[in-house]
């Protein structure tokens, strides 16, 4: 099995069942040397990885938004990490989700009416961010992923 793979199945245990993901996708993005650095106010996490949102889950996000993802609060499945149950804190929206996270604002050339959501771990150790528009979800972590 492939690293990618490998990396891949080990972090979809983090996520939610109901954020059904399509593929991993690689640490930079046109334009976005560093995904995270690319967020205004971002703080520095040891662990970031971004996923491509299955069509069928970006279409329940648009369709729904925060009534969807109100039911994506518990992780798939383990990870070996003594503190964390895999629970996550209720979904929030717009500037309101960024703030959970610990982010100040969006790049300059997102559209401002754009939505996005985000969830952090019950001890803020982890956090999910989904940009529906963009199809992705990212998973950060500050300690072990």
């Amino acid at each position: 099995m492939s690293w990618r793979r490998c990396l891949q199945e080990r972090m979809r245990r983090a996520l939610p069942a109901r954020l059904e993901v399509a593929s991993l996708l690689d640490g930079e993005a046109p334009g976005w040397p560093s995904p995270l650095m690319a967020l205004p106010g971002a703080q520095g996490a040891p662990g970031l990885v971004r996923f491509g949102l299955a069509p069928v889950t970006c279409e329940a996000i648009a369709a729904q938004g925060l009534r969807f993802l109100e039911q994506a609060r518990q992780a798939r499945g383990r990870l070996p990490l003594p503190q964390w149950c895999g629970e996550y804190r209720p979904w929030r929206e717009g500037a309101q989700a960024l703030r959970e996270i610990g982010i100040r604002g969006l790049p300059g050339d997102w559209p401002v009416h754009a939505p996005v959501y985000a969830s952090a771990s019950l001890d803020r150790s982890r956090w999910l961010l989904v940009l529906p528009t963009r199809g992705q979800l990212w998973y950060g972590w500050m300690d072990g992923p």
